[in-house]
């Protein structure tokens, strides 16, 4: 079922598999469920302000990572992620209740809380079960496949959408989200073995958070720039949706091409960024998708037909692999062993905090000077963003380079 295994060392293969089968049903899942929650929600009578509280909702869920981040560090990583994204998915579940606009957007609300729970202990066995200098790739391949699945069921998500209810269709996605876990949770973790229950945590405090952006100021310098990218992104975020709606009029049917056309995209992308992260380094790659995804905001800005919107999902998907790599394997690289769950909740945290805030400054940018000129908003945030992220890439691309080639080895 995997298509990639012998690219993979033969050391790392068996969990590569389990990871990869894991992808594919996964893919399944979103395909049929997570990629049609926005324009599911506008056709139930979301309001613009309901439409940027469902686009804030898995920033919500992020605001909580670093406390997971420590709860999840003194506890066997594989049966907590399994525990947290398991309950999130059987959620989905209660879908058939989901008869108005404020249920529909609790539910996704509960999901991203549960499914975000489980990030930092997932970075945590990403980062063990691969070496740095073969992570990129594997994590890559793995999703590929992922975005292999996600075509096939978002076109039949959206045809099944537009003949049956999202109350039936998404509980049905939701099986495959349980069968991925299934998957997953064969990887041996081995320090899970290690763990007992009465290992000794310093108590939790929001401040840590502080301490860490203060010791290490390589990621301090990273976090306020993706701030200001990840907030102009966001501001765009919940004004998508509206626009491809109360604009253009597209269908379910449309709107499931398009999400097959970004996974298509994303496949290619996970290809190419994957092996380009291994062959030179995550800061390099950064920069790069930084400036691909600037060209978004742009097209809906010009947009007077869905072919501009074809485009933009083009340079969506091309860049989305690249960016979820480069960020895990930044992270992964300059965090050690003991400080990666830490490190992956302060990023989580801060994602959060720009998610509670920066789409209903969209939306109410939207209202005040329309929603073509908020699209240039934050054209002109996520290109600034790239131009400083270049900076610092290229004063701490080579460090990074020579830290990823002494911690070789597996």
């Amino acid at each position: 079922m995997v298509f990639f295994d012998r690219r993979i060392p033969a050391g790392l293969r068996t969990a590569y598999n389990y990871d990869s089968l894991g992808g594919i049903l996964y893919g399944l899942f979103y395909g049929l469920t997570v990629a049609f929650f926005p324009i599911i929600a506008r056709k139930l009578g979301a309001s613009s302000g309901q439409m940027a509280f469902l686009t804030s909702t898995s920033l919500i869920g992020a605001l909580f990572t670093f406390f997971w981040a420590h709860y999840s560090s003194t506890r066997k990583k594989m049966p907590f992620v399994v525990r947290m994204k398991g309950t999130a998915r059987i959620l989905l579940f209660f879908m058939v209740l989901a008869v108005n606009p404020w249920m529909f957007i609790f539910l996704v609300l509960l999901y991203w809380i549960f499914e975000m729970a489980g990030s930092p202990a997932y970075t945590g066995i990403m980062k063990e079960i691969y070496s740095d200098e073969h992570r990129g790739k594997a994590m890559g391949y793995v999703r590929v496949e992922m975005a292999m699945a996600m075509i096939g069921s978002s076109w039949l998500g959206g045809f099944l959408l537009d003949r049956f209810s999202y109350r039936y269709v998404f509980p049905v996605g939701a099986i495959f989200g349980l069968l991925a876990l299934l998957s997953f949770r064969r990887i041996r973790v081995e320090s899970d073995d290690n763990v007992t229950l009465n290992q000794q945590k310093e108590v939790f405090s929001l401040l840590e958070i502080g301490r860490i952006l203060k010791r290490d100021r390589r990621f301090l310098h990273y976090s306020v720039i993706f701030f200001a990218f990840g907030f102009g992104n966001l501001i765009i975020m919940p004004l998508c949706p509206i626009f491809l709606v109360d604009s253009l009029h597209i269908s379910n049917a449309l709107a499931g091409r398009l999400a097959s056309l970004f996974s298509f995209c994303w496949l290619l992308s996970y290809l190419f960024w994957g092996e380009f992260i291994d062959r030179h380094n995550p800061l390099k790659a950064l920069w790069l998708v930084m400036l691909m995804v600037s060209f978004v905001p742009a097209l809906y800005f010009l947009a007077n037909n869905v072919w501009f919107i074809v485009v933009a999902t083009i340079f969506l998907g091309l860049s989305s692999g690249g960016l979820e790599l480069s960020r895990t394997n930044y992270i992964t690289r300059i965090a050690g062993h003991e400080q990666i769950q830490s490190y992956w909740g302060v990023d989580y945290t801060l994602m959060g905090l720009r998610g509670i805030i920066a789409p209903f400054v969209g939306v109410s940018l939207m209202h005040l000077i329309g929603i073509k000129p908020t699209f240039l908003v934050g054209f002109g945030l996520i290109f600034c963003s790239f131009i400083f992220m270049r900076r610092f890439a290229q004063r701490e691309g080579k460090d990074l380079s020579l830290l990823s080639s002494a911690k070789s080895g597996y």
